[in-house]
């Protein structure tokens, strides 16, 4: 019975559903803990894993390594050729610090303000590369990934389903799917954690496109909850009422200081120790 359905974001091709979901409810659970509401069984709480749709049938070469990192070819500036993920890196980045100097280059500048970011960990410049790759394949028409990860969604959720928590791409893959007609599901409350949706080459790509001038629809929830991390670059618009109406409930929390999750400030972890997180769930598992 999945009353809780938790979907991730980008940079999980090599890491798998079961640990991960491990990982995600001892944070959850330490969250509501903290915050002394109820905490839902485990046997409750389920997990949309989609991280590998994005590697081929065909890939060889291993697929569990104690640093995935490894795993990523050494990309570099110049690979950065496709006009979306250009896009992609200089709205990230504006959200930094201004870049170190020397920079050349959108693509570079953008890489050297997200590489030197302590809010994000310092990630090299091929994870963030991979990573907003990630989000433009995802968003690729011509693509598999999305028609892959929104199969996986709707795997997932059930009846029973009574809260969705969607973290970074993981975020659009829920607004997607909660738009779709799905007339079987009782989702009460999404609740979105450092959401790309507010970032322009984002939101105009949506499937099916938010369309005019006016805020996107309503997905088909009650409420919606968004929190965002004043220091996460990811999600670069803080508030998402102005774009998606004024019933989404924008929270801001605070992530940085030193960490040793990998992204920081965007990390999945952090956000799930919040009590923005942790009240949102309770609320939509209490009795009606």
């Amino acid at each position: 019975m999945s009353r809780v359905v938790m979907c991730h974001g980008i940079g999980y091709q090599y890491k798998h559903r079961e640990t991960e979901l491990s990982a995600w409810y001892e944070a959850l659970r330490l969250g509501m803990n903290d915050t002394a509401v109820a905490v839902p069984p485990p046997e409750q709480v389920s997990a949309v894993y989609y991280g590998n749709c994005y590697r081929s049938l065909g890939a060889k070469g291993p697929t569990t390594e104690e640093d995935e990192f490894a795993l990523i070819p050494p990309l570099r500036e110049e690979d950065v050729r496709d006009p979306l993920e250009h896009e992609l890196l200089e709205a990230i980045a504006s959200g930094l610090d201004a870049p170190p100097a020397g920079g050349r280059g959108v693509a570079q500048a953008a890489l050297r303000r997200l590489e030197s970011s302590p809010a994000l960990g310092l990630p090299p410049a091929r994870v963030v590369i991979r990573l907003v790759r990630q989000v433009r394949r995802y968003l690729d028409e011509q693509d598999t990934v999305r028609a892959c990860a929104q199969e996986r969604f709707a795997r997932v959720v059930t009846p029973d389903t009574r809260v969705v928590v969607a973290h970074s791409l993981g975020s659009v893959v829920a607004y997607e799917a909660l738009r779709a007609d799905h007339p079987e599901w009782n989702v009460d409350t999404l609740i979105t954690l450092g959401s790309p949706l507010g970032i322009r080459a984002v939101r105009e790509r949506l499937a099916p496109g938010p369309g005019g001038d006016d805020a996107a629809p309503w997905p088909n929830v009650a409420r919606w909850i968004n929190v965002a991390a004043d220091e996460d670059p990811v999600a670069l618009v803080k508030k998402l009422g102005p774009l998606f109406g004024d019933r989404v409930e924008d929270r801001l929390v605070v992530n940085a200081g030193l960490s040793r999750f990998v992204l920081g400030g965007h990390s999945l972890l952090r956000y799930l120790t919040t009590s923005e997180v942790a009240e949102g769930i309770a609320d939509a598992l209490r009795p009606e």
